[in-house]
């Protein structure tokens, strides 16, 4: 039985014609005239979750976790400068989805009458950008490993025609993935992919010429290290440090393998040059810095500076580009490298861009596990955002310890120049300030709730919750 196409599906097959048009025009290089820049038929956005940008070759990083993505970045662009919109999953791919900040889109930790932090879910209200390519003739699907904060009630599938959320390692997913680019061959699609081998759990499967892992993997390491670190004012094991930051680069390991195999699929399906493929994450991960441990707790740069590889459709050779960059500026940049016809559509909806508008990251409180904790939930107990005006970062602290970072100068974040510096902390306040004024408040969306019995298993899982 043929599928029925979805609203707007129709509506879009005559530009769905035009795209493909487009793209076979663009990628025709062979007159000496001023062909048009490729623009791309296809989207594939991968979110790495919890992947630290200082954690990949293409970043600097020193043992062999990302050929994959190395080998990527030979034919991308490779962002210096971008900034996860918040430390955890959901805010932050609510503004990869909506082009806002979570202050706008409303999609972060809020405090119920009993004064528990809940997540609140993405308002039906926004348009994003699943449902904006879903207008313009585009396939939509989703690959999700996230169960605990990307799952449906989540509000984030909106605009997804096909929405699978399944706990498991990137290569299994990938499986799926191979029948679902083979059921629509010929149509646009959005591919959306999140995979979840560098989240705790950390898959700490075996990678053939990746990173060792020395000894049996040992699960409980990090939460020892947890235990050890954030009651605050210790010094990180050195040992146990070492020990878990192995634990994590096989995940990321095992990550990288797995984008190497979807990028192998997009090959073996001729779609390459025609696909805009997008490689990032939603936030970082701490081992002990600032007195923290994992993420989701702080907008220090550990849990902030993201991977963003962008290779355009016919791109062939690298390149990079050092433009502040925040997880909201993506749809705008997405909408760039698609055929004339779409960017017209998406760039009113979208019109955020780097270079342009504020780099802003935002964090509500924390987990409730945090919060709850009598040992350090008292550290959390305040809203937090960080304000790039680059090498600046300005952090507000809703309980009045800010802070002002070179990050040129002092990447660790490790001396406030804020009482040197008081011109640039008050431009820097003034701006935030100006910022935080600009936009309404976003709509409500439905009332966040405690999650049900099989949602704390999930986050039990994820490290959200104490079981």
């Amino acid at each position: 039985m043929a599928r029925r196409p979805p609203p707007g599906r129709r509506a879009g097959a005559a530009l769905g014609a035009a795209i493909a048009c487009a793209a076979a025009c663009a990628l025709w290089l062979g007159c000496g005239c001023d062909a048009p820049r490729p623009r791309a038929r296809n989207l594939v956005l991968v979110t790495i979750d919890t992947l630290r940008a200082d954690h990949l070759g293409a970043y600097g990083y020193l043992r062999p976790t990302s050929p994959q993505i190395d080998a990527f970045r030979e034919r991308a662009t490779l962002y210096t400068r971008a900034q996860a919109s918040a430390p955890w999953t959901l805010p932050t791919h609510a503004s990869l989805f909506t082009g806002l900040d979570p202050f706008e889109h409303g999609a972060h930790a809020v405090r119920d009458a009993s004064g528990r932090a809940i997540a609140r879910p993405l308002a039906a209200e926004f348009v994003t950008l699943a449902e904006a390519l879903r207008d313009a003739g585009f396939r939509t699907g989703a690959f999700v490993a996230n169960t605990g904060y990307l799952n449906r009630r989540m509000g984030l599938d909106q605009g997804f025609e096909s929405y699978e959320v399944l706990r498991e390692t990137g290569l299994e997913k990938n499986e799926r993935i191979a029948d679902w680019l083979d059921e629509g061959r010929g149509e646009p699609f959005f591919l959306f992919v999140n995979y979840m081998d560098a989240h705790r759990p950390y898959n700490t499967a075996a990678v053939e010429g990746g990173p060792v892992l020395r000894g049996e993997p040992d699960p409980g390491a990090l939460d020892r290290l947890y235990r050890a670190v954030m009651p605050g004012g210790r010094r990180a094991p050195a040992a146990l440090v070492r020990r878990v930051i192995e634990h994590y680069d096989l995940g990321v390991a095992n990550a990288d393998r797995a984008v190497g195999g979807l990028l192998a699929q997009l090959r073996d399906r001729g779609l390459e040059d025609d696909t805009m493929v997008v490689i990032t994450s939603d936030h970082g991960e701490y081992f002990g810095e600032h007195d923290l441990v994992e993420h989701s707790k702080d907008v220090y740069q550990e849990a902030l500076w993201i991977p963003l590889l962008i290779r355009d459709a016919g791109q062939r050779e690298p390149g990079r580009d050092e433009t502040p960059f925040a997880s909201s500026h993506l749809p705008r940049r997405i909408a760039e490298g698609l055929a004339p016809e779409v960017e017209a559509r998406l760039a009113p909806r979208f019109p955020r861009r780097g270079g342009t508008d504020p780099v802003l990251a935002e964090n509500y409180f924390a987990r409730q596990r945090d919060l709850a904790d009598p040992r350090w939930g008292h550290r959390f107990e305040r809203v937090r955002r960080a304000l790039f005006d680059w090498p600046l970062k300005w952090i507000d602290s809703s309980d009045g310890r800010d802070a002002l970072y070179d990050l040129e100068a002092d990447p660790a974040e490790g001396h406030d120049l804020a009482k040197e510096r008081p011109r640039d902390a008050e431009r820097l306040r003034a701006l935030l300030e100006d910022r935080l004024s600009s936009q309404p408040k976003p709509p409500p969306a439905d009332a966040p709730r405690p999650p049900d019995d099989a949602e704390r298993r999930e986050l039990e899982a994820l490290g959200y919750l104490d079981s």
